[in-house]
């Protein structure tokens, strides 16, 4: 039975880097979102986690191949990220007109999902095949959208709520089960960097490495 959960979200993908909309493109892994997962890999290591389930997008299976788990990984479309639809690939940082695409749980891109979409397919999927695990320590990979949606559902926060919670590239959560309660134990946490951000020291060594 499932009493601990391990919630991370994929390193940085070249559509984090590049500020486009991602979604359901398959983007890869940066050479920093690489690095970031290795630094994670150390840090869940010794976790003893018996089962994976992992959004089937490269940047997700990618960082789920870094984390070199050793255990079943089953890979589920209902973990991917928000669709996007016409937006896919059309950088949002230069009108802010594609600002509520992110910040409104309510707003649909042409042809594409809103929050609500998101968080009842994966809300599903994790009632369905998360819970369901004989496993005591299970870890869901997925993506900024769908792991907050679902800590919102479980946490009881209302979908216009929904950005009040953030995930960074990497950033591990976990929620234990107690008298029968699921409890936030940790969010977001990326102590695992030894930095909040350690894209800067990063830099700073190539710079110095040329």
């Amino acid at each position: 039975m499932v009493e601990t959960i391990f919630l991370v979200r994929h390193g940085e993908a070249e559509s984090n880097a590049g500020k486009y909309f991602g979604g359901w493109l398959d983007v890869p892994l940066t050479a920093l979102g690489k690095q970031q997962a290795l630094v994670l890999r150390k840090r869940l290591a010794k976790e003893g986690i018996g089962r994976a389930f992992c959004s089937d997008l490269l940047r997700a299976r990618q960082t789920a191949s870094l984390l070199a788990l050793a255990c079943p990984i089953e890979y589920a479309k209902e973990l991917r990220e928000k669709s996007y639809g016409e937006l896919e690939g059309v950088r949002f940082d230069t009108d802010s007109k594609y600002d509520r695409y992110h910040l409104d749980a309510y707003a649909r891109a042409p042809g594409g999902e809103n929050c609500e979409d998101v968080q009842k397919r994966v809300v599903s999927y994790f009632k369905r095949k998360v819970l369901s695990s004989k496993e005591e320590k299970v870890l869901v990979i997925s993506h900024h959208g769908p792991l907050v949606l679902l800590a919102c559902d479980i946490l009881g926060i209302p979908l216009k709520n929904w950005r009040r919670l953030r995930l960074g590239n990497c950033g591990l959560s976990i929620f234990t089960k107690e008298d029968g309660i699921w409890r936030l134990k940790l969010w977001n946490s990326l102590s695992h960097y030894g930095l909040l951000n350690f894209k800067p020291l990063l830099q700073r060594g190539a710079r110095q490495r040329k």
